[in-house]
């Protein structure tokens, strides 16, 4: 079995495995509610995905903007919509529709636009500290570029695991095996982790801080690492704004080297 096979099914299995051996009962508050909530359900702005799914019926919309500052000149993105929608049974169906990416250096200026991506999330269990939840994901054909694939489908499957470490203080990581094209036309598969750590300061406020990776950021490519952090405000209970800050590690993980963010999510 390929070592990509092997990684995808224990990513899979292993959730399901250990929320079945959990202390989980149907008294346990959800981790993901409280009037707080909508700061541990949103996906951004970090990188790694939340291990809280949308509620059944009702629809999560995240908005961003991003100025990154590369070796070649600027680059901005926008308006980076996730729509996330709440199914039965702990599932959700998220679509990513393409950004804009405004590229400018010395030599002018140019526009292209990301790939959509379309998947779907299921929350395996969770008790009072855990939550263990997995997903899939799609990148339909689209332009080259360094977020999409051109020249056929990408695929992705994400082990998303949150535990609180107290009442205000909690961890995430989410390993995932990606499989795109890269700017040349050429598919790479990749092993991503991402660690997340986030304080709620207060009912309405929240710290946060990433670091995650990956193993190949093209064809041939070696691995790549960056950092971001920023802060979270719960406008109301339903309405959240953010603001980011992002730094590049190592290797050519997104192609930039700083970037700062806005963004805000909604529930429905």
């Amino acid at each position: 079995m390929r070592l990509t096979s092997t990684l995808t099914a224990i990513l899979w299995i292993t959730p399901a495995v250990i929320a079945a051996h959990a202390s989980i009962t149907s008294v346990v508050p959800n981790p993901c509610g409280g009037p707080s909530g909508l700061l541990a359900e949103l996906d951004r702005p970090t990188v790694g995905d939340s291990a809280c799914v949308a509620a059944p019926g009702r629809a999560i919309v995240e908005l961003g903007y991003a100025h990154l500052n590369t070796n070649a000149g600027t680059r901005q993105t926008l308006p980076q919509t996730e729509i996330r929608f709440g199914l039965p049974q702990r599932n959700e169906f998220v679509l990513l529709p393409p950004n804009a990416i405004y590229a400018a250096n010395e030599h002018g200026a140019e526009t292209d636009y990301s790939a959509a991506v379309m998947g779907v999330k299921h929350e395996w269990g969770y008790s009072h500290r855990w939550i263990y939840t997995g997903e899939v994901l799609f990148t339909a054909p689209g332009t080259y570029n360094a977020n999409g694939t051109a020249d056929g489908w990408g695929s992705a499957i994400n082990g998303i695991v949150g535990y609180n470490l107290t009442n205000t203080v909690a961890l995430g990581l989410m390993l995932g095996v990606t499989s795109l094209y890269d700017q040349q036309g050429r598919r790479y598969t990749s092993v991503n982790p991402d660690f997340t750590a986030t304080w709620l300061i207060d009912p309405r406020w929240q710290l946060y801080g990433e670091v995650y990776g990956q193993t190949h950021t093209a064809a041939g490519a070696g691995s790549g690492w960056d950092s971001d952090g920023g802060i979270q405000y719960l406008v109301t209970r339903r309405v959240e704004v953010d603001a980011e800050i992002g730094q590049r590690l190592s290797g050519a993980l997104g192609g930039y080297r700083n970037y700062w963010g806005l963004g805000a999510g909604w529930e429905f």
